[in-house]
This record gives C-alpha cells, structure tokens and sequence, in this order.
C-alpha cells in the first residue's frame, strides 16, 4: 500500500513539474532584444525611426522626416536607415546604418539605457572613431 502511495506522489509530482516547463521555443534575449522595437525621435525630434524586426535580424527606417532633415540629408519616409542589427544580450550591434544622401554604410551599434532611450554609436572605419546620438522613444 506504501509503494502505491509512493508511487502515485512521483507521478504526480512529475506531471506537476512538467507543466510548469515552458512551451514556448523563444529564450529570455528574444524577449529582451524586442524591447528595441517602435518608434524612436532623433536629437532634433523632427523626424522619426521605426525600429522592427525580421526574422533575428533588427531594422530601421524612417517613419517621419522633419523639413530640415529632408533638407540637410535628403531624408525619405520609409528609407531604409538601418539593416542587419543582432541582439548579443546587452545591446544590437554588428549591422550597417546607411546614410540617406550618400548611400554609404557605416558600423552602428545600439545599447538601451533605458525603456525611453537608446545610444547610438556610429562608427566611421575604426572602432575608436564614431560619433555618437540618443535616440528617445516616441
């Protein structure tokens, strides 16, 4: 009679347990790294980046162009801005941001201060030369 109490305490402590293992595929970066997604203001807040996702790779374009940045960088709606970002589990790095008058691309790496503000870095060749932006959410 003990072994059958015993028994039935395993299986059920068993089945508890394995209801409790997570269904879903996604590990805790997946979650994290969409923390990126939406819109986000440029230093001027004229004019706009969507920041989304496709497939693991993350993407910026243009949501909204102020007058000056169409002006001073030939800035289009929906002009792809950023391409090819991956989340490494503290920021995104390893894409290309893509001027928008010349077409030229250049390393980007993104890190999240904080859920209303991103640093950019910008890097022109070398590692240790970038310029550097904040981009805050909309």
């Amino acid at each position: 009679m003990i072994y059958l109490v015993r028994h039935n305490y395993l299986w059920a402590l068993s089945f508890f347990l394995l209801c409790l293992w997570p269904v879903s595929g996604k590990s805790s970066t997946d979650y994290t790294g969409d923390l990126i997604l939406g819109y986000w203001l440029f230093p001027a807040k004229g004019s706009s980046v969507e920041l989304y996702k496709s497939g693991d790779r993350y993407f910026g374009r243009i949501a909204d162009v102020a007058p000056m940045g169409k002006q001073q960088f030939g800035i289009t709606k929906n002009q792809l801005l950023m391409c090819d970002l991956e989340f490494d589990g503290e920021g995104w790095s390893g894409g290309k941001l893509i001027h928008p008058k010349t077409g030229n691309r250049f390393d980007v790496a993104l890190k999240m201060v904080d859920s209303k503000t991103i640093h950019v870095t910008v890097y022109k060749g070398f590692r240790w030369i970038g310029k550097d932006f904040v981009l805050t959410r909309k």
